[in-house]
């Protein structure tokens, strides 16, 4: 709508001008209060969009420095992480210098080396829950890509369907392989040299035999252990464990010496349901010769076992553990028994009574045992193995004659092979001297096979039977002695008769001295050296009326006390010295008598058939697959066109990470100890590397924080010229645009004075 009221050129000039000040000065007030000299896009379309797309990516990058820092935090968790888990290898190195220092084989150090093993793997154990509980926001750094290779299950079904053998796995497993296991060794069984010769030594017994074949379903690797008690002029008691069963035999100073005055042996032995065979002989003037012991102490002896299990890989190598190796240098044991190899490490579980089971081994015998072994030279020889399919114990036993007083043996022996079962049995004629095995041809399930036998002959009448002198043989024993006197007859004696009672197993030889006086009494005195004698007073007269010269005698004491012997003298032996006044005579002789042989000591031996084991194998391959779930990505730019991309590092003790193993073989030998040693050094510097690469991850992402806060300062300074207004300028202007206001007010006042002069006409 116009103006209806018409204003003067200079009202309205003056107007006009008033507006555009007031409109100036409004302006700036608004700078003024807001500081900006653009606060709209009306106020300058170019200026302020510039600005806000300035504002909007500093504001973009000031969000991302959030996301940054924690990023920074996640990698400094991983960082703390890794620094706890080379505390805790710094332990598991200590423990394995703590093992290295007990590297005996006595029983302290083998228990030491295990508890050692034992928190070894719970280090290892701890070094997983450490890196598990590294975990910040999410993200776990130091856990890796997930990716696992593991055994298959079908496989672990194979090996452990192998008899005696459980458990199967691989552990530490770094790429693909197979393992396969196998079991041989027919379970032969010796002792350690070393441990005999010391037992010998220090328990002052001798000629200690260990041997036989470990039973298919109740062996056990134990060591044997000898306990003696029984000080100086005490009985003796030994107490031989293995495993779980002892047997406990004493020796009584009664014993000793008939043995001692018999010029013979004690012999011990035992046989373990096991399947090991123990023997040594008794003597306790070496037994209480032993320095420092006063007759007590206890010997054990490492049983070796003809036993390999064997694990080989795709690449043809080849890892054994071997029963008849020393405590120290892989020996197979019960249990669990590892098996390093570069691709992992494969662990079976072996039960010691069944494992034999699954071994493959050619037909073989053993030494022979029993307190009578000493009859066989050697080991018996099986001359057609593959014709033995099943396990035989033969027992030998002998029928003796044709005693030989010169050599203290017998010429002949009827020599059986009883093999107890299907093996039948068979006899041989064998002599003394004969040089040549013995062939027992056996029968029935041991299918014809051949046995050689070569014998021991002076011990062959200990496992013999006989039975005691007859008169004839007894008579022509006698001997007369030099140192006779006067002229008495050479042969005194015209026969021997009755004999009873002598000791068993040995030959008594009997001394008689006899002198006739000038009265014509025959003084006879009988010793057998054995602590028995017999003394009497005989005449021609008394002893015709006695019956025909007959002397009756019966020893009294010793070892033969109450055995009974007649010797009948020639009357001429009796008489010629009746006449008053002649010289006496004097004549010595001796006169042998051999007890009956009753086998008191046996020998057997085994022999074990053929078998032909199985075996079986152990597949590694990728179980899970990899993902980088845990890897962190950062981003640094608002458009996502610059990232840092931090992979997670697996610290782990498996295979994929640090490829530490738990305690191979119990740290068993010095091997086991160096591998886990390898094994931490390697490990040390992967977590070097680790940390290496969290670090340089670290120093880039910590220097594009400060980068983005000082950029998004930047952006913000710029955005800021684009828009600020000048504080100075801005005053300035108000005081100038209030005075043109003013001003402008005076001259709209002036130019109203000329209207007002009309008014003042009326």
């Amino acid at each position: 709508m116009a103006n209806s009221v018409q204003l003067t050129a200079s009202i309205r000039s003056n107007l006009l001008l008033l507006q555009t000040t007031q409109t100036s000065l409004d302006r700036t007030q608004t700078r003024l209060s807001t500081g900006n000299k653009v606060n709209s896009a009306l106020d300058s379309p170019t200026a302020f969009f510039a600005a806000k797309s300035l504002n909007q990516r500093a504001s973009d990058l000031t969000s991302l420095k959030d996301g940054i820092g924690q990023a920074i935090s996640t990698i400094n968790a991983g960082d703390t992480g890794i620094s706890a888990i080379q505390s805790l290898i710094d332990r598991a190195n200590a423990l394995t210098q703590s093992a290295l220092s007990n590297l005996g084989t006595d029983a302290n150090s083998v228990e030491t080396r295990q508890s050692l093993a034992q928190q070894y793997n719970a280090i290892l154990r701890q070094i997983d829950k450490q890196a598990g509980d590294a975990s910040y926001a999410g993200k776990n750094l130091l856990v890796g890509s997930g990716l696992r290779l593991g055994v298959t299950a079908s496989s672990q079904l194979d090996v452990n369907a192998l008899a005696g053998i459980s458990g199967a796995t691989v552990t530490n497993v770094t790429k693909a392989d197979t393992y396969t296991v196998s079991v041989a060794g027919d379970g032969a069984i010796s002792g350690d040299a070393g441990d005999i010769a010391n037992a010998a030594n220090d328990r002052g017994i001798s000629n200690i035999v260990v041997n036989g074949f470990a039973s298919t379903s109740k062996n056990t690797l134990s060591d044997i252990t000898v306990k003696l008690s029984g000080g100086e002029g005490k009985d003796k008691t030994f107490t031989v464990t293995e495993g779980d069963e002892s047997f406990t035999t004493t020796f009584t100073q009664a014993e000793w010496k008939t043995a001692k005055d018999a010029g013979t042996v004690l012999k011990f032995s035992h046989s373990f349901a096991s399947g090991t065979n123990l023997s040594f002989d008794v003597d306790f003037d070496s037994i209480e010769d032993v320095p420092d012991t006063a007759g007590v102490g206890t010997s054990t002896i490492q049983k070796n076992i003809n036993l390999q299990v064997s694990v080989s890989n795709l690449a043809g190598e080849t890892v054994t553990r071997d029963g008849l190796q020393s405590v120290g240098n892989g020996k197979v044991s019960d249990g669990e028994n590892s098996f390093s190899f570069g691709t992992g490490t494969a662990r079976v579980t072996l039960d010691e009574r069944q494992i034999l089971q699954a071994s493959t081994y050619t037909a073989a015998a053993s030494g022979a045992y029993g307190t009578g072994a000493a009859a066989v030279n050697g080991t018996p020889t099986l001359v057609t193995t593959t014709s033995v399919t099943v396990d035989e114990t033969f027992n030998l036993t002998a029928t003796a004659s044709n005693f030989n007083y010169a050599t203290g043996n017998f010429d002949l022996f009827s020599v059986s092979l009883d093999g107890q079962g299907s093996a039948g049995l068979n006899t041989k004629a064998v002599s003394v001297g004969n040089a040549n095995n013995v062939g027992f041809t056996s029968t029935g399930a041991i299918n014809g096979g051949s046995i050689d036998i070569s014998f021991n002959y002076n011990e062959l009448k200990y496992i013999a039977t006989a039975a005691a002198a007859a008169s004839a043989e007894i008579a022509g024993t006698i001997q007369q002695q030099s140192g006779a006197s006067g002229t008495l007859s050479s042969s005194p004696f015209t026969s021997v008769g009755t004999v009873s009672g002598f000791a068993a197993n040995q030959v008594s030889k009997l001394s008689v001295d006899v002198t006739i006086d000038t009265g014509g009494s025959a003084h006879i005195n009988v010793s057998d050296g054995l602590g028995g004698s017999f003394s009497t007073v005989v005449t021609a007269a008394s002893a015709s009326a006695a019956g025909g010269n007959i002397v009756s005698i019966t020893i009294a004491g010793g070892t033969n006390a109450g055995a009974k012997l007649n010797i009948a003298f020639a009357d001429s032996a009796l008489s010629q010295q009746g006449s008053a006044g002649t010289a006496a005579s004097h004549a010595a002789f001796t006169v042998q008598v051999r007890g009956a042989y009753t086998q008191q000591r046996d020998a057997k031996f085994d022999v074990r058939g053929a078998h032909s084991g199985t075996d079986a194998s152990l597949t590694t391959k990728q179980l899970v697959d990899a993902s980088d779930q845990n890897n962190l990505t950062v981003q640094l730019n608002e458009t996502n066109t610059s990232i840092v991309n931090v992979v997670s590092q697996n610290v782990q003790t498996n295979g994929q990470g640090l490829a530490i193993d738990q305690a191979q073989n119990n740290w068993g030998d010095r091997s086991d100890i160096q591998n886990a040693i390898e094994q931490l050094t390697k490990a040390s510097n992967l977590l070097r590397t680790a940390s290496s690469n969290l670090g340089t991850n670290l120093g880039i992402i910590q220097t594009r924080q400060d980068f983005t806060s000082e950029f998004a300062n930047v952006l913000t300074e710029g955005a800021s010229k684009l828009t600020q207004a000048d504080q100075n300028e801005e005053s300035a202007n108000m005081l100038t645009l209030q005075t043109r206001q003013q001003l402008g007010t005076i001259a709209l006042s002036l130019a109203n004075q000329a209207q007002q002069a009309i008014l003042r006409l009326f």
